[in-house]
């Protein structure tokens, strides 16, 4: 995002701000973000808004704690902090009732940010036509959101609830068939490792993805179209480091739709039964999306990966990337000269 766009004006400003700071209007969450003195957010953070308010006071200990830790790296001359509380669409109360609901947030992070000699400088529940400042009195009902001035319109950025759901699972006849394939592959894998060992099965799958991303780059087939039988083995396989290394090592130009086309189809072929195997391809997804200049989903696409398996490696590697502002082509070098030690380089 083009860094004008980051100086606050009031809390309108903010509020018009909010869907700039991720390229999508965010629901469900809870934001915080560091402000310069010139009044620029730094450290931008997201959270899950938990639905159960017995969580709320650790996940304001955590946002706040992560947001200091930060903001050592942005050396901010004063600690001045900004929130946002993004209500779910689906919540039957959302509006004023929800609003009155999660006022306690306020007060959590609030009280997290003096423990550590921060200071919450505004909160601000967003709603999709109306917003309330949380840490003053005003109207019941809020205030409309306003037209943005046009260097702030937001109208073509997409709703987080949206994006996400792009990534969900096939379910009833669909789920249950791809269930059975999965898990006939799981015994074909099984007999193969005992045959073969771990490493006679790794090299296989290294090679398929290869084949298979080679496959796709020619057109010969679409993502979508992938069989059961390879997707579900694909799924699997995935599982093992080195193979979803090879998967991220596929990451040049020519190569990228096809790879991230395949991580996707993958990542809604898994079924409910198998949803912790899902998080590899949506990791996949979300690093070629970046890698395509596609920054809003790609992050969406992390914290799907994250519900599906928290902690996962790469998941944790992406965001890192994602959060220090690196460059893609930097990381591409690194990926080359890996995948050029394993004597398939490719360059260009």
């Amino acid at each position: 995002m083009n860094e004008k766009l980051l100086v606050l004006n009031g809390i309108e400003g903010l509020v018009h701000l909010l869907p700039h700071l991720f390229e999508y209007h965010p629901e469900n969450s809870v934001v915080l973000a560091g402000i310069t003195p010139t009044g620029t957010p730094l450290g931008i953070l997201r959270t899950d808004l938990p639905a159960d308010p017995a969580h709320w006071p650790s996940m304001a200990d955590e946002l706040v704690r992560r947001q200091q830790d930060d903001s050592a790296s942005f050396l901010f001359p004063t600690h001045r902090l900004v929130a946002y509380v993004c209500p779910d669409p689906a919540d039957p109360d959302y509006g004023p009732q929800s609003r009155l609901t999660h006022q306690p947030i306020t007060d959590h992070l609030r009280e997290a940010c003096h423990r550590r000699g921060l200071v919450l400088s505004e909160a601000v529940y967003v709603t999709r036509s109306r917003y309330w400042s949380m840490l003053t009195t005003g109207p019941i009902d809020g205030h409309p959101i306003p037209e943005p001035p046009a260097a702030l319109d937001s109208t073509h950025l997409p709703r987080s609830s949206d994006v996400l759901k792009s990534f969900a699972p096939a379910t009833g006849a669909r789920a249950a068939a791809m269930t059975a394939t999965l898990d006939t592959a799981v015994r074909t894998m099984h007999a193969d490792i005992r045959s073969g060992g771990h490493q006679s099965v790794v090299d296989d799958a290294i090679d398929l993805v290869t084949a298979t991303i080679a496959e796709l780059v020619t057109g010969a087939r679409q993502a979508k179209d992938t069989p059961d039988d390879l997707a579900a083995r694909l799924l699997l396989v995935l599982q093992y480091r080195d193979v979803l290394n090879t998967g991220l090592m596929h990451c040049e130009d020519h190569e990228l739709t096809a790879a991230n086309e395949l991580w996707l189809a993958l990542a809604r072929r898994c079924p409910a039964a198998y949803t912790d195997h899902a998080a590899a391809p949506l990791a996949l997804h979300a690093f070629t999306t970046w890698a395509l200049g596609n920054g809003a989903p790609s992050r969406l696409a992390l914290q799907a990966a994250e519900a599906c398996l928290p902690g996962q490696d790469l998941t944790d590697f992406l965001l890192n990337v994602f959060n220090s502002g690196s460059s893609f082509h930097d990381l591409r070098k690194h990926l080359r000269e890996a995948r050029a030690t394993r004597q398939d380089p490719v360059t260009g």
